[in-house]
């Protein structure tokens, strides 16, 4: 058996164990595989990423925090899930988990979803299990970088969060960074692109994911080998700290930069989004998240109890 089939075997043995909630018997004799296999092949299978167990706590976080959040930040509403001892990939699926349950239960029929990139959006449209058809049309918020890691591959977060809610979903077929203005002006002329910008106008809600920016540990950045070193000198000049489809902003939530040359949706398109709900947490992202609050771009945060707890005391002590 090839590496691929035996991935495959792992993929099936998964689902039926963990979906169809068969047991080590009940798979190894629907395959004819002995039990032992099974054992070994649902071992893999965690070992290698195929599946993940993340425990949600179905208590709500701290609800005084997120009262204080949605007074400061005059946000519709806030999520917030216990993260105390989580980090790094623990904690994006913990937060990923939160947002998918938040979509299943906030997602309406027909609606416009614009959907950006990022570790913990992946984690999010992965996360997404049992929800009911809503028909969705999904629409990407931002071209392409075409070698880079799977959460920033925004067509194929497209595809699966469509899939999940048996909806909709259109590619977009231009690259995020163009910095030559004449190639870029002509982009945008495109029909493709010209009809992407009409979607934007007409989405009901926008997903999206918050970057961090720090110029001493750039590799924070994964699409920092998209952007000239002039272009990453300027941001740094402007003291930026975050972006949102790759529109970045300092610790005020004023962009910077504008003229960058970026395929997506820019802050303001954002803003007049009726819901834009923002999913990232994390101790490194503590000031991305807080200029991106006070940028008035977020209606809805999605986070957890640490970092939100860190972003209202870096705003207090920065106002």
């Amino acid at each position: 058996m090839d590496n691929h089939d035996e991935v495959q075997l792992m993929v099936q043995v998964a689902r039926l164990y963990h979906e169809n909630q068969l047991n080590q018997e009940e798979v190894a004799r629907r395959l004819n595989l002995t039990r032992q296999k099974v054992s070994r092949l649902l071992i893999a299978a965690r070992e290698q990423g195929i599946v993940k167990v993340v425990v949600y706590d179905p208590t709500p976080g701290d609800s005084d925090l997120g009262d204080e959040l949605k007074r400061r930040f005059h946000l519709q509403d806030v999520v917030l899930t216990p993260a105390e001892n989580l980090e790094g990939n623990q904690l994006r699926s913990a937060i990923g988990l939160a947002a998918a349950e938040y979509l299943k239960r906030n997602l309406h029929a027909d609606q416009n979803v614009g959907i950006g990139w990022g570790r913990t959006l992946y984690e999010t449209v992965n996360l997404i299990v049992d929800s009911q058809p809503k028909h969705i049309n999904v629409i990407p918020l931002i071209g392409g970088v075409g070698d880079i890691s799977p959460f920033f591959q925004v067509n194929e977060l497209v595809r699966q969060l469509a899939d999940a809610f048996d909806g909709t979903y259109r590619h977009f077929y231009a690259p995020a960074f163009v910095e030559d203005n004449t190639v870029l002006e002509n982009l945008l002329k495109t029909q493709e692109i010209s009809q992407s910008f009409e979607l934007w106008s007409q989405l009901d809600v926008a997903v999206v994911g918050i970057g961090h920016v720090e110029f001493q540990k750039i590799s924070s950045m994964f699409f920092a080998d998209h952007i000239t070193p002039q272009t990453l000198a300027m941001l740094e000049s402007k003291a930026t700290v975050g972006d949102i489809c790759a529109r970045f902003f300092d610790i005020h939530g004023t962009q910077v930069f504008p003229e960058l040359g970026v395929i997506g949706i820019n802050l303001d398109q954002l803003k007049a989004v009726p819901e834009v709900i923002a999913v990232a947490g994390g101790t490194e992202k503590v000031r991305a998240v807080l200029g991106a609050l006070r940028g008035g771009v977020i209606k809805t945060l999605i986070t957890d109890t640490t970092t939100a707890r860190a972003v209202l005391a870096e705003n207090g002590e920065r106002r």
